[in-house]
């Protein structure tokens, strides 16, 4: 019984990291991410755990690039670039 308690237990913590590393994930990534990328870019960013994707447009391949380096902040572990450049 001791041994069950005690994997819970460890369970229980794994699980509470896990959880606290997802949530370092800035709440202005968002707005990071679209204001690196300029006026001319149309930008949605949707945050899934430490997992980043970005779908939208943006008008070359400079804010492209601007795009996802924003979104590779803190607490980011993976950005998925969904993005068309429309020039």
């Amino acid at each position: 019984m001791k041994l069950f308690t005690n994997t819970i237990a460890a369970t229980t913590l794994v699980l509470a990291i896990t959880g606290t590393a997802s949530a370092m994930v800035s709440p202005d990534l968002a707005q990071d991410v679209k204001f690196a990328a300029g006026a001319n870019s149309n930008i949605n960013v949707l945050i899934d755990g430490d997992t980043v994707t970005l779908t939208g447009y943006v008008e070359d391949f400079h804010a492209l690039a601007k795009a996802e380096q924003a979104a590779s902040g803190a607490g980011v572990d993976k950005v998925i670039n969904n993005l068309i450049r429309s020039n």
